[in-house]
């Protein structure tokens, strides 16, 4: 079994499901991810439910990778979902100024001492 991930959305279980095929998150597509949807309890919005494909490296080096590296497509798939909550209740991904492209896995790993963005990295941010 592969990796699982999980998140619950406070809107009925229809619309979360019409939003989610009319913008389906680009990670879940790739990883071959198997996607439910069910009420959560106490009439609190749906669950999304998402589990990812155990994959078999093919080769030593595929292996070596994937130990390296741990398994970036929950964390991309983790971070898809976060932010598809956010559109479909708010209808707007939340961005701060600290990053103002958002969270993503890859930025984690480019991190850097807090010091000001300089203007090529503000226009690149759209900022």
């Amino acid at each position: 079994m592969g990796a699982r991930a999980a998140i619950t959305v406070n809107k009925p279980v229809d619309e979360v499901r019409q939003k989610w095929q009319d913008q389906t998150p680009e990670h879940t597509t790739e990883t071959g991810a198997a996607v439910t949807f069910r009420e959560a309890p106490g009439d609190r919005g749906t669950e999304i439910h998402v589990a990812l494909a155990q994959e078999a490296p093919r080769s030593r080096i595929g292996a070596l990778r994937k130990k390296v590296s741990g398994t970036p497509s929950l964390a991309k798939v983790k971070d898809d979902l976060r932010r598809f909550k956010q559109l479909v209740e708010t209808g707007e991904i939340a961005r701060s100024e600290g990053s103002p492209e958002g969270e993503r896995a890859e930025r984690k790993l480019k991190q850097r001492p807090a010091q000001p963005l300089k203007d090529s990295e503000l226009e690149k941010a759209g900022v």
